[in-house]
């Protein structure tokens, strides 16, 4: 399948769970009630809502879990104070041969 197409597949579908869910929104209140009932309309605002809390509280819950179990990492001055040592050993080095 070319991508064209599959991007036209793509905004169809999306408009047409967009139309469904205004439907299934706002039916009863402009005078589809025969349609869709007001009680489950209510679970067009209800469902999402839970959705992306849940989604929200996943994204935290992930955060934690990553700091939970991630090791600390090694400490930045104990390398550069080797490091320093290493450079004055070759520096030493280097004025006993003569350099």
């Amino acid at each position: 399948m070319r991508d064209e197409t599959l991007g036209v597949l793509i905004i169809v579908g999306s408009l047409i769970c967009m139309v469904g869910y205004f439907i299934w929104a706002f039916g009863p209140y402009i005078g589809l009630s025969h349609l869709i009932s007001r009680e489950l309309s209510e679970w067009a605002f209800k469902i999402p809502m839970v959705l992306a809390i849940y989604a929200l509280l996943a994204i935290i819950l992930w955060i934690g879990y990553t700091m939970a179990t991630t090791p600390p990492p090694l400490p930045l001055e104990r390398p550069l104070e080797l490091e320093r040592e290493e450079v004055s050993v070759k520096r030493e080095d280097d004025e006993e041969q003569g350099c």
